[in-house]
């Protein structure tokens, strides 16, 4: 007797023992689905307790989603409200992807003494360090809906300043022009660009709100900065999760790339320093950590530009830009993700451009390759408006990324001067001034600078359109390519094309269904015709007149237009009899007509 009650013992310990281990296995299987595939390759090859940076997204955002969304001042400022109502390219002022995390799954998580880094309302996503066991036990969670790597990468030295490029004396001799303003040694990284006129003619960056991300600013008191700093800045550190963005014993990722950087938008030292947007307002994300073996993790670039779309910024400006963790990593991403919306920071960029705010980023210092881009995140987003650098005679810099993109667009947009750019000296203390160093992170803010004094001249341009008008005013805008995309910016042309940006609209609700050019009506004509046209996407669109010698008597439109039909009057008061042509055309497209003009 006692025996068989031994073995029915036995028996039920081995029966219980496999029901657990069934159950357990089916557990950790259903668990296992919500791991991607790259964090299960990464968690196979760690040991049980070491910690790995991830991902948690959530199935939803709760009971209150209607209510955030007809609530948006409870997480936009009045200054980003207005910004989405005038150029937010979504077609509802706010959406699900606004709608903060669900407090009660942090709640949660952090009640079992999980501690979040990061959170992404338009990821629907917190960011935290995990050792293999938590990931398993968070991924249990019903609320969870998968879990992936938060990429970390090398900066690749586009954050970085490439020293053994010190280019020769010399300057683009493009534009002669006396100017008003005393720009010292600052004057040929403007006259590049065409910057001097637009001061002249009253364009400073004025009412623009300018967020700049970089690796830390350590000489914020450098006098440089006592304009911009008097109109009042916000800051925030995404390394150690404070508002101190200067360098504190102590603190990780202690750094100077963000003073130079950011006297390079909004420097004004007259006789030594000037920089295009000296009147625009600022507000200072420091996302890298400079001692770290990977300087920067995804999350703190994508925070910081929630962080600055909830603050009403109009223009981000990130001199930095970032590619695989180590050459060959399984965990990082490499040229081959560069297709403009794959990266996770590249979607951030678009999400932040489709918000309303243009994003302005250095392409990268990993130079020419024959067979490949060598771009670095975000870059490439298809959203994203792309610097490379030119060196003091106008040239592209051998350091300078290229394009083109994976999916074969044209990168870099834009070009600027990155090559011995006169700066603010870093240091805490420091008052003098430098040109010792290179890279595209210093052409990035000058395009940034540019971009608001075009908002300046009109600030109800969108992205979209604000890319379009700097690409157009590039000097290869015949050709563009992918070592120079358009052109060096030419940023009086740009303000030009922006003043004469008007509210012409389709005639009807209907998108046709391709490019075309009609017949003027009437014709023959006096004074006055039509011309109608269809363009089937949103894009900039010229219609100018020629005589028929080929010379230009009109320009009847410049403008980024929205898909439609369109019809545009000529008047032809001061011409003669005789044929005239007009031209439509497109960044892809050239369509010509004849005309006659009988008085």
């Amino acid at each position: 007797m006692k025996n068989k009650i031994k073995l029915k013992i036995v028996i039920g310990i081995i029966s219980l023992t496999c029901f657990y281990a069934f159950t357990s296995g089916y557990i950790q299987n259903s668990a296992k689905e919500k791991l991607s595939d790259k964090l299960l390759e990464k968690i196979d090859r760690i040991d049980f307790q070491e910690n790995v940076l991830v991902w948690v997204q959530f199935t939803d955002k709760g009971d209150n989603v209607d209510f955030y969304i007809n609530n948006p001042q409870l997480y936009l400022t009045d200054r980003a409200i207005h910004r989405r109502i005038i150029k937010s390219e979504n077609e509802n002022l706010v959406n699900e992807t606004d709608v903060p995390v669900n407090y009660e799954y942090i709640d949660d998580l952090q009640k079992n003494g999980f501690e979040i880094k990061n959170k992404s309302k338009w990821f629907n996503s917190v960011s935290l360090k995990l050792s293999k066991s938590e990931i398993y036990e968070i991924a249990r969670k019903e609320y969870v809906r998968k879990i992936d790597l938060v990429r970390t990468f090398k900066s690749y030295d586009t954050g970085k300043i490439q020293f053994q490029d010190k280019s020769e004396a010399g300057g683009n001799p493009d534009f002669n022009y006396s100017t008003q303003f005393n720009y010292g040694a600052s004057y040929l990284q403007n006259q590049m660009i065409n910057v001097p006129v637009c001061h002249d003619s009253g364009y400073f960056g004025q009412d623009v709100l300018i967020a700049c991300f970089d690796s830390g600013f350590d000489n914020l008191e450098h006098p440089t900065f006592d304009s911009v700093m008097s109109r009042g800045v916000r800051t925030y550190d995404f390394v150690n999760g404070d508002t101190i963005v200067a360098n504190v014993p102590g603190h990780m990722g202690n750094g100077s790339h963000g003073t130079r950087v950011l006297s390079l938008i909004v420097g004004y030292t007259p006789g030594e320093l000037i920089s295009p947007a000296f009147r625009s307002k600022v507000i200072l994300a420091k996302t890298e950590n400079t001692e770290s073996e990977t300087p920067i993790e995804e999350d703190n670039w994508i925070a910081a530009a929630e962080w600055a779309d909830s603050l009403g910024a109009d223009i981000i400006s990130s001199s930095l830009g970032y590619l695989d963790m180590d050459p060959g990593s399984p965990w990082s991403y490499d040229w081959t993700w560069m297709s403009g919306d794959s990266c996770l920071i590249t979607k951030g960029a678009n999400i932040a451009a489709q918000n309303g705010i243009l994003v302005v980023n250095s392409a990268g210092n990993n130079g020419y390759n024959e067979f490949r881009n060598t771009l670095l995140a975000p870059a490439d987003g298809f959203k994203v408006l792309t610097v490379g650098a030119l060196n003091t005679l106008g040239e592209r810099a051998g350091y300078s990324s290229v394009g083109p993109t994976v999916d074969g667009r044209i990168k870099p947009d834009i070009m600027a001067m990155g090559s011995s750019n006169v700066t603010a000296q870093s240091g805490s203390g420091n008052t003098g001034f430098t040109s010792i160093g290179s890279g595209t992170s210093f052409a990035c803010p000058m395009v940034s600078g540019v971009a608001a004094l075009i908002l300046s001249a009109n600030p109800n341009l969108n992205p979209t359109q604000l890319m379009q008008i700097i690409r157009a005013s590039g000097n290869n805008t015949a050709n563009p390519d992918r070592f120079v995309g358009w052109g060096t910016l030419n940023a009086w042309t740009a303000i030009q094309m922006a003043l004469n940006q008007s509210s012409i609209e389709p005639i009807n609700s209907e998108i046709p269904d391709g490019f075309q050019l009609y017949q003027n009506f009437p014709n023959p004509f006096n004074p006055v015709t039509n011309i109608t046209f269809d363009v089937p996407v949103n894009t900039f669109v010229t219609l100018s007149v020629f005589d028929p010698a080929g010379r230009q008597v009109a320009e009847l439109i410049n403008l980024y237009l929205r898909a439609g039909s369109y019809i545009v009057p000529f008047e032809a008061d001061d011409l003669s009899s005789g044929v005239y042509f007009y031209r439509l055309s497109t960044a892809d497209y050239s369509f010509v007509k004849a005309m006659v003009l009988v008085k």
